[in-house]
């Protein structure tokens, strides 16, 4: 059949600028992580975190000069991308609970000059779980953080579980980064 008059046979110039984009964000997330869906969704999930706990921290951006009532919410909305049985690692090899993050709360808008990028992302499924199971790593950098050194890095291993289309953390193991590492880390790329 010949095309309806009045549509192109184009597609619109617009809709190619988009399809430009949508394929240059997709080859830059494929870079750091898995293509699968699920790969993509954690990638974003762990940049989504830190960008949280940026703003928490640093009391700033959506987090600037919240009420004791949207603290509590904006705190119990973020504990939910964590499942029940999850567990942490500190970098100093403390083993700590989902209960461990409760503390977090009390830390709103307690370093203002705090700043974290995450950086490396590569996250896939783990086979035979058909993207139920997700695992990979991540470096993370931080600056401006009161309770530690200026200028810090993590080297993050990660578990999600995907359940009923949504992940959660599972399981956060961090160790610290080697010392010749973060001198040649530019941590003014942190903003």
């Amino acid at each position: 059949f010949p095309p309806h008059p009045t549509h192109t046979t184009y597609p619109h110039p617009l809709d190619a600028s988009r399809r430009r984009r949508t394929r240059r964000y997709a080859k830059s997330m494929s870079s750091r992580t898995g293509t699968s869906k699920e790969s993509l969704a954690a990638a974003r999930e762990v940049e989504a975190v830190h960008v949280f706990f940026t703003g928490w921290f640093s009391g700033t951006g959506e987090f600037k000069a919240l009420s004791k009532t949207d603290q509590k919410e904006k705190f119990d909305k973020f504990l939910t991308r964590f499942h029940d049985d999850f567990s942490y690692v500190l970098p100093g090899g403390k083993l700590k609970r989902k209960r461990y993050l409760e503390g977090i709360r009390e830390a709103y808008a307690c370093s203002p000059d705090f700043r974290i990028k995450v950086e490396d992302i590569k996250i896939v499924s783990v086979p035979g779980t058909e993207g139920k199971i997700l695992s990979g790593t991540y470096c993370e950098y931080q600056t401006g953080a009161k309770k530690s050194a200026n200028n810090n890095g993590r080297r993050s291993t990660v578990v999600f579980m995907n359940q009923n289309k949504k992940l959660t953390w599972y399981r956060l193991h961090e160790t610290w980064m080697p010392e010749d590492e973060l001198q040649s880390y530019d941590f003014s790329k942190i903003k």
